[in-house]
């Protein structure tokens, strides 16, 4: 319930089998500051209390423009956190979680292409990036792809392409998820994947995220990575090959 202590709700999420993962959505000016003028890092500290008596494993955050931003204000505004992902990064470590970042969809304009997130796992070695799959247009896809080895977790929801960030529950859209988990194993990708659907205007509002559109949603991801994993493994069937016998999602 609401109001619950963290420990309470810790005991639940124990009880039930559910591991926990916190994304932190924020909004940041050009001076990288929140409207309480708080940093990212004040942000992440304010919150490590949840985090580790929840706990969560992953932690990232998604950094979204607070208002118009011209591209060089956000070009300037990535370089600005570049100090500050370092610094969440030895946070992480100290509390034994993974840290990274999610990115946007183009229209948003900041950490918004494969180049520019590539950008910053090549300045911040160790950090982890959370993609998006129904934020990529199909002319990104293979530069997302290329990231695979620094995914440290996926965000999953349809949308009807070459339109991004519908959040639309799988099935109702164009993605086709078996062909991405496909390139995704064999970039080498090894983590969680979260179901994000419903809740935008342009995905039909609230009232998408029912525990019928989960359900349904979840046996069609489950449904991809196993078809994925097969077509994989009929790829490698060499006498040299091996895989793992359990696919990894």
């Amino acid at each position: 319930q609401l109001g619950d202590p963290l420990e309470t709700v810790a005991g639940q999420l124990a009880s039930a089998h559910v591991k926990t993962v916190m994304e932190i959505a924020i909004r940041l000016n050009s001076a990288g500051r929140t409207s309480t003028g708080a940093t990212m890092i004040d942000v992440l500290q304010a919150n490590i209390a949840a985090v580790t008596t929840l706990p969560c494993a992953h932690v990232h955050f998604h950094v979204v423009p607070m208002g118009d931003m011209d591209e060089v204000a956000r070009r300037h505004l990535e370089e600005l956190l570049v100090p500050q992902f370092r610094e969440g990064l030895a946070i992480a470590a100290s509390h034994k979680f993974l840290f990274g970042f999610e990115h946007n969809e183009p229209a948003v304009g900041l950490f918004a292409t494969p180049e520019r997130c590539a950008a910053l796992l090549e300045t911040v070695p160790g950090l982890g990036f959370v993609w998006d799959l129904n934020h990529a247009t199909p002319e990104q896809l293979s530069a997302y792809l290329a990231l695979a080895p620094r995914m440290t977790m996926l965000h999953v929801a349809d949308t009807p392409l070459p339109e991004v960030n519908y959040h639309l529950p799988l099935g109702l859209g164009a993605i086709d998820f078996t062909l991405y988990c496909q390139a995704l194993m064999e970039g080498g990708f090894h983590g969680p994947a979260i179901l994000e659907i419903g809740g935008l205007l342009k995905s039909g509002g609230y009232g998408r995220d029912t525990d019928a559109a989960l359900v349904d949603s979840a046996k069609r991801l489950r449904e991809a990575i196993n078809d994925a994993f097969g077509a994989l493994k009929k790829l490698r069937a060499t006498p040299e090959a091996h895989t793992d016998d359990e696919p990894p999602m």
